[in-house]
């Protein structure tokens, strides 16, 4: 029993330094690579990667991003927003649904954008970088929480080294804390809605 006792407290010593020395590690590679980021702003646009819509259970996250964009455009650092996303978990378009809830905020219409057709994080990049090329934007960066921010870092640094990233601050997660306005998203629902893991 009592060796049981020792080796739960180890376990649980080890697994919190983990956690502790991984926190330390996402929050030093987001402050780097947002200071890399900002340090060439003002862009043109910002590209805010969508996440799923559930009216039920509003998603910590989508309010971490969106209010991290407004930030962003109210500052100074960006012109205009691209939301992108399509409708992927939830029968919402992400991008379309996320530009309405913007808007909603105070940014204004003319300076958000909705592209509908990514189905995944790179997607977004991709679909989300074609369209501010269309709309003549040159000068682009990608803004999203810090865990997404580092994971699409570490792929486009190879890609596409000239692409720039916004990651929020790890520590200022929490303090997004005001709900989201409630608003009719209903324009962004899709009938027959069938989700992307069981499409053929």
């Amino acid at each position: 029993m009592k060796s049981f006792s020792k080796i739960t407290v180890i376990f649980a010593l080890v697994v919190g330094v983990v956690l502790y020395i991984s926190s330390c590690h996402i929050k030093r590679n987001t402050i780097r690579i947002y200071n890399e980021g900002v340090s060439k702003a003002p862009y043109d646009v910002i590209i805010v990667p969508g996440i799923p819509y559930d009216s039920m259970n509003p998603e910590i996250m989508m309010n971490v991003r969106l209010r991290w964009a407004k930030m962003l455009y109210e500052k100074g650092v960006t012109k205009n927003i691209i939301f992108s996303g399509s409708a992927v978990h939830s029968p919402f378009i992400e991008g379309r649904y996320m530009k309405i809830i913007a808007d909603s905020l105070g940014i204004p219409a003319s300076h958000t954008f909705s592209e509908e057709k990514a189905l995944h994080s790179t997607e977004n990049i991709t679909y989300g970088l074609e369209m501010a090329n269309r709309l003549g934007f040159t000068r682009v960066a990608i803004a999203t929480d810090p865990f997404q921010s580092i994971f699409l870092s570490s792929i486009y640094e190879k890609i596409n080294p000239s692409l720039a990233f916004l990651p929020l601050n790890v520590d200022s997660i929490g303090s997004f804390k005001q709900l989201l306005p409630q608003v009719n998203v209903n324009a962004a629902f899709v009938q027959n809605f069938i989700p992307l893991e069981k499409r053929k």
